[in-house]
């Protein structure tokens, strides 16, 4: 069984296409690839932690239809666009639904890593002292989710070594990932200080 993550995926929310700049033509369409990319990667028997935002769709069985074509089991944390909770029979086939959660998760090499989870972006997260790893959601690929790089910055300049990750869908390609992935991908902000430095070399070779 592998863990993945992801978080604001907001099946059913035509909005969020135009908040995102998404690459979907409609909601349908954005629904459609989300399942089809989703179920490329996991598989039944995989754990699927969704950080909140999960599905907009509240009437009838809408939500129910979608969950039922995602692979693996789904424990959601939730966030503050999940109407389609108040739906029992959706509610019930969710793996579990938290407001919160502190778990370990086990890297391909056998490395155990605890992980803080929340919809939220949280600064000073529990275990942040102690190599403790937090993810999140909810400010998607916004001014928001770049003052939060700039706070992670301004902490780790004052001696602290924060670990966070935004696991929001339209950063990870649409798609769930591993802590693995996450773990292996270029830090947010040394490509923002790396785009810098090279902004910076190129004024002063216009100066010269």
């Amino acid at each position: 069984m592998r863990t993945f993550f992801t978080s604001d995926l907001h099946f059913g929310h035509e909005n969020v296409l135009k908040f995102d700049n998404r690459p979907f033509a409609s909601v349908d369409e954005m629904d459609e690839e989300l399942i089809r990319r989703w179920n490329n990667k996991v598989e039944k028997g995989d754990l699927v932690y969704v950080l909140g935002d999960f599905i907009w769709k509240a009437a009838n069985n809408e939500a129910v239809n979608i969950i039922k074509r995602l692979n693996g089991q789904i424990i959601l944390i939730k966030g503050n666009h999940d109407r389609f909770i108040k739906n029992a029979g959706a509610k019930k086939m969710l793996a579990g639904l938290k407001d919160y959660d502190d778990i370990c998760v086990a890297l391909s090499d056998g490395t155990v890593r605890r992980c803080i989870l929340s919809h939220y972006f949280m600064p000073f997260y529990n275990g942040h002292r102690n190599n403790a790893i937090h993810l999140h959601g909810h400010s998607h690929n916004t001014e928001e989710h770049y003052l939060e790089l700039g706070i992670i910055q301004a902490i780790r300049n004052n001696g602290y070594e924060p670990q966070i990750y935004n696991v929001g869908c339209m950063l990870w390609n649409y798609e769930p990932v591993t802590l693995d992935e996450i773990l292996s991908s270029k830090d947010e902000i040394q490509l923002m200080e790396e785009a810098q430095a090279q902004a910076a070399d190129a004024a002063e070779e216009q100066q010269e």
